[in-house]
């Protein structure tokens, strides 16, 4: 549990944002430390550098659909070779990928992953409007009026009072504090599945085309330079490894770091 005193100085995880004290006045925003970064930080960015490549490796597959095409009318021999050297790519990029920690979430599981920090984020909205509010004070004018002894009960009373709502306070905002950090890390877990799903969204798509430039070959049999038996058994071998890969990726959803941020300055 964050306390309410180490909010801005508490080292967090890249997807924790955290909860700010109704009460507490608007803190000035504060640059970033230049502190050097742990194992965990070093591991994410890999982590997160080789899914980039990952994903520029597809993109690239899709940038030559229009070669392809034009290949393919040209020369379907080649054009067969190239889907199977392009699948090939593919695949190496989707086990990059999963090698990184890539999921392929089904879209149940999106859904649920959707709920879960939907309710959670509505359980901590509510938790931070029911924080406690102190009753108004005693009026000065009030307390002037009375005897001295009288006086000084009625500030021990409060005193009493005040430290009661400060103890309920603190225990409230402790459990709203729990409840808004389980929220943002459904959050960041939705967000991070939404992610992973392009993924392999672009690699569907990038195979797609790969079997729309194969149908197109297999019409045309004809042509005078039509592949042969071998060369179709080298194409299917290419495409099946390839739906073989996405096949056995994993579901679920993918996993978050809790390594700090850089804690600021």
């Amino acid at each position: 549990m964050i306390s309410m005193q180490a909010l801005s100085v508490q080292s967090l995880p890249a997807w924790r944002t955290p909860l700010k004290d109704p009460r507490a006045p608007a803190a000035d925003e504060k640059s970033p430390g230049f502190g050097l970064p742990s194992l965990s930080e070093m591991r994410d960015s890999a982590r997160s550098m080789q899914k980039e490549l990952a994903a520029k490796k597809v993109e690239s597959v899709r940038q030559r659909r229009d070669a392809l095409m034009l290949m393919v009318k040209i020369d379907p021999k080649a054009a067969l070779k190239m889907t199977a050297e392009l699948a090939k790519e593919l695949k190496a990029a989707v086990k990059d990928f999963v090698d990184a920690g890539g999921k392929n979430p089904t879209m149940g599981e999106m859904k649920m992953m959707q709920r879960d920090a939907q309710e959670a984020r509505e359980a901590a909205d509510a938790a931070v409007e029911g924080l406690p509010v102190e009753d108004a004070a005693v009026d000065d004018a009030g307390l002037e009026a009375k005897t001295e002894a009288e006086t000084a009960k009625m500030d021990v009373e409060m005193k009493r009072a005040h430290a009661a709502y400060e103890a309920a306070y603190a225990t409230a905002f402790g459990v709203a504090d729990d409840k808004d950090a389980r929220a943002d890390r459904l959050e960041a877990v939705v967000s991070a599945a939404m992610s992973d799903a392009g993924f392999f969204e672009q690699v569907k798509l990038a195979m797609g085309e790969l079997k729309e430039a194969r149908e197109k070959i297999k019409a045309d049999w004809a042509h005078l330079k039509a592949p042969n038996k071998d060369d179709w058994k080298v194409a299917d071998k290419a495409m099946a490894e390839l739906e073989k890969e996405i096949d056995m990726a994993p579901t679920g959803a993918p996993e978050i770091s809790d390594a700090p941020r850089i804690v600021t300055a």
